[in-house]
């Protein structure tokens, strides 16, 4: 029988929390009626195994005498810093144990998963391609959901496994309490996240095709241009204003920043952006463009509305930060406030970047803005391979979700684009090491 590896049992858990994420709302949601009195540790599962995959990610670089390679590299450094700097602030300024705990996972769980795909490819360049494979499956499941939601579901179909609006997660939700337009969530916890989701997997698969369509195959190019359409459609069904903004805004930056555009490619995305602009034009006067883009209903009875909910939350978010610069703690923000005693510390900060500043304060900020930033320059760097430039497009498109959105508190999401941009991080290092082994075997000849 043969032996299984601990680099191979590695690989499978990066691999299973990148497919598991996805359906990580409906399976919590689902054993937390099951076990209630286990429901924070069932939440936590993932948090769990990549504390457990970190040790064996030391131990793995530790035999293979890679520290030198991990610890001396910038973007790195930059997250463990960021790390560190959290876990200072959660010494120093204390706090509800359990809320000073789901503070820091949802704070630097992506960051840590981003780390331990960095070592993953590194020490297993053959990993890459299953990461993006494991990535293509879990959105399959998204959007195939999706689509079940919006064509042969009822709207309210996941009561049947816990969801519920007041004690778990909504079955759905609709804009300003309009049932006309119900907003769907697939398998995550929201239309939001949902949406920021889909511009990630629409804006990869349409790198794809930019770069591989003359010498795709008929098989692959139907999966990528009806996978590209049908998490359209859902997208569309999220009524998500900005993920509407982020995939316009990605795509652009991916047509513009395509090294193999030809000039059909460029009169063909003008036709489409031509149609999209007459598009608005027609649909300014409609019910649904007051409902879906400017969330105005002058029938409505709902006195609290999602705009107003918006600029109030900016508003709160940017005095704190002004009054604290040095952050208010660690878990004081977001949905691990909830789990603190004292309900005055509850604050919701929408925009992500105040999020960051209200929690590490304004050198956290500088520190997530300078390692976003990096990664960033990173996949730019490696534009020449769609993944990267797909990350990248998508990247682009995600900053400005998070001006409105605390997008990286959600698991799916954060855990995805983070661990997709590890793994491709990874691959100049890669291929630096292989060009030195070369040139050093040439010099022994």
């Amino acid at each position: 029988m043969k032996r299984i590896s601990l680099g191979a049992v590695y690989e499978a858990g990066l691999l299973a929390i990148l497919l598991l994420v996805v359906l990580h709302a409906p399976i919590s949601v689902w054993l937390g009626t099951i076990w209630p009195e286990q429901q924070t540790l069932i939440k936590a599962w993932k948090e769990i195994l990549l504390a457990v995959l970190a040790i064996m990610a030391v131990v793995l670089i530790t035999k293979a005498k890679l520290w030198q390679k991990v610890i001396h590299t910038p973007v790195i450094l930059l997250a463990i810093a960021y790390i560190d700097l959290h876990l200072i602030m959660a010494l120093v300024f204390g706090g509800e144990k359990v809320a000073l705990v789901a503070g820091l996972m949802i704070d630097l769980r992506f960051i840590v998963i981003f780390i331990l795909m960095y070592i993953l490819v590194l020490l297993r360049p053959q990993s890459l391609r299953r990461i993006f494979m494991t990535t293509a499956v879990g959105a399959g499941i998204v959007i195939g959901f999706g689509l079940l939601q919006i064509t042969v579901l009822p709207d309210d179909a996941l009561k049947y496994i816990g969801y519920s609006k007041y004690e778990t997660i909504a079955p759905y939700i609709t804009i300003d309490a309009n049932s006309d337009y119900v907003r769907i969530n697939s398998t995550l916890r929201g239309p939001n996240p949902l949406g920021a989701l889909l511009v990630v997997y629409i804006t990869l698969a349409l790198a794809y095709l930019l770069a591989n369509y003359a010498r795709a195959s008929v098989g692959r190019k139907t999966v990528a241009i009806g996978g590209s359409v049908a998490a359209a459609a859902v997208l569309f069904a999220t009524y998500s204003r900005s993920a509407y903004g982020a995939l316009v805004a990605s795509v652009a930056v991916l047509v513009a920043s395509s090294v193999r555009v030809s000039k059909r490619i460029w009169i063909a995305a003008g036709i489409v952006a031509a149609c999209m602009a007459g598009l608005l034009l027609v649909t300014a006067q409609t019910d649904w463009f007051s409902n879906v883009i400017l969330h105005e209903n002058p029938e409505s009875t709902v006195t609290s509305k999602s705009n107003d909910e918006h600029v109030q939350s900016l508003r709160v978010g940017l005095q704190r930060i002004v009054a604290e610069p040095f952050g208010h703690g660690i878990g004081s923000t977001g949905s691990a406030s909830l789990y603190d005693a004292d309900s005055s510390n509850d604050i919701i900060i929408e925009n992500y970047y105040f999020f960051v500043a209200h929690e590490a304060g304004w050198l956290g900020l500088l520190l997530f803005a300078g390692l976003f930033g990096y990664v960033m320059a990173l996949l730019w760097h490696q534009r020449r391979d769609w993944r990267a430039i797909g990350l990248f497009a998508s990247g682009v498109g995600l900053a400005l979700i998070g001006l409105l959105l605390p997008l990286w508190t959600d698991d799916t999401v954060a855990l995805i684009w983070w661990g997709l941009a590890g793994a491709l991080v990874a691959t100049p290092k890669l291929n630096a090491n292989r060009r030195s082994k070369k040139a050093l075997l040439q010099r022994g000849k």
